[in-house]
């Protein structure tokens, strides 16, 4: 089965007219511009308004991301995608009433996406991949009879490293350290001083993640230019500021920090929560699905295996979200062609346009960049 594109947000207006107006409209959704009115939330963050063309939708009371997903995306289970573009959302166990909920501008949804197979998994799988616990528990997200896990940990997560296919902006940078130039590697307290200070907006309580540029990632394949290696080395709280420069403290390192590691304002990651989903195997036919490759390893490893994270050549252009689950897969012999060699499986953690990060959740053996992998 192909996977469904349902654009949101720009849909509203797309086909003459605005998805509220449309007779199968789901009941409770909006279409920017509008401006959302002051209430409580424990989400201080809100947007006060909404962009023209935005689809969205008000918290009411009993409101879930699951319960939206399901009504607003057709599928339960892509509640993450909401959380991801509501990155306001401290928390995804708590939206609150008044709280605007804006659907994603393009939002490909795949029927079936995190869905428990009904058969349990093969012997001796579950303990490897941690599919064992109780059954029907209750979702973070409010979905009845499901067992939803985090993919990975937040701090690892967001200390991941991703693919660009365009500049970033770095002229927010480390100039050095208060150990002065005989000190080259910084680590977590170390005192830091940037490039700019108050004329460049930095302020003090200001939070940065710190990032470096890797290599340029070419196709296992074809050997086409992706885009460039970014390394999160951590994140630094600005401290103090003046005209010209700010001094900073490291509060998390990833990877030794170095003088000239660029900063950019601190985004949350949001961490998808997914169903207990047993891997494929060699008797798994084809899905006929999204067709990639693992192009990167975290570190810059030759090799991953289980809990390892990996970027892949497919993202949201292709329909894929956080939560999207993929078969790792070799054929040994490509001029016969032999069967299909299942290795492993990969979780979609984050996306960008045309690659996302993805962390190993079972291998059967070392994973390496130029496997094939294939949408469950």
């Amino acid at each position: 089965m192909r996977p469904k594109l349902i654009l949101r947000g720009l849909v509203g207006l797309a086909l003459a007219g605005a998805l509220v107006a449309a007779q199968d409209a789901p009941p409770g959704l909006q279409t920017g511009p509008a401006e959302v009115a002051p209430h409580w939330t424990k989400n201080p963050g809100f947007p006060t308004s909404i962009p023209e063309g935005s689809a969205y939708h008000i918290v009411e009371r009993g409101d879930t991301l699951w319960d939206l997903a399901a009504r607003f995306l057709d599928n339960p289970y892509l509640w993450p995608q909401l959380w991801d573009t509501n990155k306001y959302i401290e928390d995804a166990h708590w939206i609150y009433p008044g709280d605007p909920v804006v659907l994603p501008e393009v939002a490909v949804i795949t029927e079936g996406a995190g869905e428990e197979l009904a058969v349990g998994p093969p012997a001796g799988i579950a303990e490897e991949f941690g599919l064992e616990g109780a059954e029907g528990e209750m979702g973070p997200a409010g979905g009845p009879g499901t067992s939803l896990r985090p993919v990975t940990e937040e701090t690892a997560l967001q200390c991941a490293d991703y693919i660009v296919d365009k500049h970033e902006d770095d002229s927010l940078y480390i100039i050095g350290s208060e150990q002065g130039q005989d000190h080259y590697a910084f680590a977590e307290r170390d005192i830091v001083y940037l490039s700019k200070g108050s004329n460049a907006g930095v302020r003090a309580g200001d939070l940065y993640s710190l990032q470096h540029v890797a290599y340029a990632v070419n196709h296992p394949a074809t050997g086409r230019k992706l885009g460039t290696k970014i390394e999160t080395t951590g994140w630094v709280k600005v401290i103090l500021v003046q005209e010209d420069t700010a001094t900073a403290v490291i509060e998390e390192s990833c990877m030794d920090i170095h003088a000239a590691d660029y900063l950019k304002p601190f985004e949350r990651v949001n961490v998808p929560m997914v169903v207990r989903r047993t891997p494929a195997d060699r008797l798994t036919p084809p899905t006929g699905k999204v067709d990639a490759y693992i192009i990167a390893i975290q570190n810059d490893a030759t090799v991953a295996g289980q809990g390892h994270f990996v970027s892949i050549d497919a993202g949201s252009e292709d329909g894929i979200s956080p939560g999207s689950v993929f078969s790792i897969y070799r054929v040994m012999y490509p001029s016969v062609p032999t069967p299909r060699n299942v290795v492993g499986q990969v979780t979609v953690v984050a996306t960008r346009d045309t690659t996302s990060t993805a962390k190993v959740t079972y291998s059967r053996e070392e994973i390496m960049v130029g496997d094939q992998i294939e949408l469950r």
